[in-house]
């Protein structure tokens, strides 16, 4: 008689992390913990393929067994929509602030120090501890987790859990709202953004007369571009050949790319361009190898590109947040800038068939979108 698919799971998990623990035992990696002192990311080097393998087999297995352990009926009505509403309240109220990393607190005493009632302040902790934010040693009394001393210790990490909450999640929430009324928007004006904040602008417009909050959505989208890979964009194009070349970032925030090219191409020069309260958010030292080298300015790309002349015109994860009549728009602004030998380099993010990818994977490739849907199209 074969295994039941759960028992098959069971044995996946266990082989597989038998084979991760492996790895973080002979690279003296501390095995992850919830502790506050747990690792705050789970790297897996890629010169060792299987691991990562492993690592993506245990995620997927323990997902999709939690899943069957649950049921069909279960599984429908598992309210995520808590889970936002519990971090919303964190994030408002500084909960994680409010006493330090290593003590404890009370609910009293949290109460007290953030301004949430303590009957209240209980119930959205304790469904915040069911994710492992925060914990109760004892009765009544609360300490830090791994998860919530990055609310501490890590702006990058509030910060992006501030516009999950106070920009996205009242997004979502009318999104189907704005299919119904719009169809297919052809403007951002016409997303779940538009409708869940009570505008009439789209995110960008919006944002750029919220000057905190258009700071902490430029700076966040900036530090998380720094950390993707400058491959296959340094190696697949030929920017050694351009010499002393001036290259125009679009878009480019606070220039991460631009820096990481510049790094590697001594020769060349950088113009980062984007609006006003990214700018002036942008960092003001720089590495010695790039100093002098790239510059910032502020431009709006729904505007003609002022800059003549550049050898190229370069666009990273900007047309992804745009509709079709946008980008065109976006792209016919930069006409008048070409000459002869320019080139117009777009680097984007392109969806295809993923099932060959671990489900995990799969899920996180199609966040962009879903976000996407509900305030840019």
């Amino acid at each position: 008689m074969s295994p039941t698919r759960i028992i098959e799971l069971a044995r996946i998990i266990v082989d597989s992390t038998q084979t991760v623990d492996e790895y973080f035992t002979a690279r003296n990696i501390a095995s992850p913990s919830f502790g506050i002192h747990g690792s705050s990311t789970i790297i897996i080097q890629p010169e060792v393929p299987e691991v990562a393998v492993a690592h993506a087999a245990v995620i997927d297995a323990t997902k999709e067994l939690h899943s069957l352990m649950l049921g069909p009926t279960a599984l429908l009505m598992n309210n995520g929509l808590n889970d936002v509403l519990g971090l919303h309240a964190i994030y408002q109220y500084k909960i994680a602030s409010t006493f330090p990393v290593d003590e404890e607190a009370s609910f009293k005493q949290i109460s007290a120090a953030c301004g949430l009632n303590e009957p209240d302040l209980r119930r959205l902790l304790r469904h915040a501890m069911t994710n492992h934010i925060f914990r109760e040693p004892r009765d009544g009394v609360v300490a830090h987790s791994a998860s919530s001393r990055l609310l501490i210790e890590n702006p990058l990490i509030n910060d992006f859990v501030g516009i999950l909450c106070e920009e996205r999640f009242p997004a979502a929430a009318r999104t189907i709202d704005a299919l119904k009324k719009y169809g297919s928007p052809k403007d951002p004006a016409q997303t779940g953004f538009f409708l869940g904040h009570n505008t009439n602008k789209g995110l960008y417009d919006k944002l750029q007369q919220r000057q905190k909050r258009s700071r902490r959505f430029a700076g966040t989208i900036s530090a998380f571009a720094s950390k993707i890979p400058l491959e296959p964009l340094r190696s697949g194009f030929d920017w050694g050949s351009l010499r002393n070349a001036t290259i125009v970032d679009v878009g480019g925030g606070h220039g991460p790319v631009s820096i990481g090219l510049a790094e590697t191409f001594p020769d060349l020069k950088f113009i980062v361009q984007d609006l006003p309260d990214v700018v002036e958010g942008a960092p003001v030292g720089f590495p010695a190898e790039v100093e002098g080298r790239v510059s910032f300015m502020i431009y709006n790309f729904l505007e003609v590109q002022p800059i003549k002349g550049a050898r190229v015109y370069f666009f990273r994860a900007v047309f992804h947040n745009w509709p079709d009549e946008y980008r065109i728009k976006i792209l016919r602004n930069q006409i008048p800038a070409l000459g002869h030998g320019t080139h117009l380099i777009i680097n984007e993010s392109c969806l295809n068939r993923t099932e060959s990818l671990p489900a995990f994977m799969q899920k996180r490739r199609r966040y962009g979108p879903i976000s996407q849907l509900s305030h840019s199209r």
